[in-house]
């Protein structure tokens, strides 16, 4: 190959020219900010989406007159009685199902009547299932996890406002926040302008370097040609 090589040298010169490559470090200062503001604004806009079509969803309900509650709703676990499943501060997502197709093992969110705690919404699951075929209706023996007992009081039907599909974790500290001015300013406002900064800071270095000359590597590339 070397030899064929030098022969044809003898034929044909060498043209060089230059080939400028731009070489651009990425940052890690820049790039973690970069993930940090697009997730921010991911998450404001879901919670954003959420809370619009939850707010909607009872509006439409209650313009119906139908005061029964939504198919799906969230709740923030408060206590520990679901630990380690469900921890304190936890989101849950429950959507409404009928009594009869809820089985052992379901976890439920349901409205307590226990006289202790009376309308106390409770997350437990359940423990065993009663069916009265007197009056057609489903009664439910819970309890929580960490609990040693079941519950006091069995889960009545009409009670139960659904079963639990998923969680959040720890977003109920999110959730105790915006309940508050100052916290509605911190977890919403500041992000926004944080994001919002961030992107007039980027759009201004783009328009520099635009402008200003870009220092760049140099690649010199031989191309044979025939004289």
């Amino acid at each position: 190959m070397d030899s064929n090589l030098s022969e044809y040298n003898n034929y044909f010169g060498v043209r060089h020219f230059k080939v400028h490559v731009t070489k651009e470090k990425i940052k890690p200062l820049k790039f973690i900010t970069s993930v940090i503001s697009y997730a921010l604004f991911i998450w404001l806009l879901l919670v954003g989406l959420t809370l619009l079509v939850y707010l909607a969803d009872i509006k439409i309900r209650a313009y119906k007159g139908d005061n029964s509650p939504p198919a799906y709703n969230a709740y923030v676990v408060l206590t520990g009685s679901m630990v380690p499943e469900i921890m304190p501060k936890d989101i849950v997502i429950t959507k409404k199902r009928d009594a009869k197709d809820l089985e052992v093992g379901d976890i439920i969110t349901f409205l307590s009547s226990d006289a202790r705690i009376s309308n106390i919404i409770v997350t437990h699951r359940i423990k065993a299932k009663y069916y009265d075929s007197t009056t057609g209706k489903y009664t439910f023996q819970t309890q929580g996890d960490a609990n040693n007992t079941p519950d006091f009081t069995l889960a009545e039907d009409t009670n139960i406002i659904g079963e639990v599909i998923f969680k959040v974790p720890k977003l109920g500290y999110i959730q105790s926040l915006l309940a508050t001015k100052g916290g509605l300013i911190i977890v919403v406002l500041i992000p926004c302008l944080a994001v919002l900064s961030y992107d007039i800071v980027k759009l201004g270095k783009n328009v520099k370097k635009k402008v200003s000359k870009k220092k760049s590597d140099v690649v010199v590339v031989r191309r044979w040609y025939y004289e």
